[in-house]
């Protein structure tokens, strides 16, 4: 698959899951400033921003074939997005850091790993290299 395919079909993903497969559920709950009739959720935002970034790495994982690639999209994510729910950050910051963060995993498929996770040797393929037309 060409570098365009890899980053198109992980903004369709990214699109799909921060929207429609989110829910009315996560998006409110993964805040943990969200009251529910002037009542804090106790420890639900937890769980619901950590699903969220998990389904999140799930689809950079199957789209990209990189283990690897998923992990970092569930940290990332999860960072982003609580920074997104502390404040920190506004809507567009967040999305556009979400946008970044996939470019740089097709670049470092593109250029290879050897240059971003020093300690894999070179014969360790994560994921498949991406072939230029």
């Amino acid at each position: 698959m060409a570098a365009s395919q890899i980053l198109f079909a992980l903004l369709i993903a990214h699109a799909l899951f921060d929207y429609p497969l989110q829910g009315e559920f996560l998006a409110k709950y993964k805040n943990r400033h969200f009251k529910e009739n002037g009542n804090e959720i106790n420890g639900l935002w937890l769980h619901c921003l950590t699903s969220h970034s998990l389904l999140h790495a799930g689809g950079v994982w199957l789209i990209t074939g990189s283990f690897i690639i998923g992990v970092i999209e569930f940290v990332l994510h999860w960072i982003i997005d609580f920074l997104k729910c502390e404040g920190m950050t506004s809507f567009h910051t967040d999305q556009i850091l979400h946008l970044l963060c996939r470019i740089l995993y097709v670049i470092m498929i593109w250029i290879g790993w050897e240059y971003f996770l020093p300690f894999f040797n070179e014969s360790t393929q994560i994921a498949a290299p991406i072939k230029n037309p």
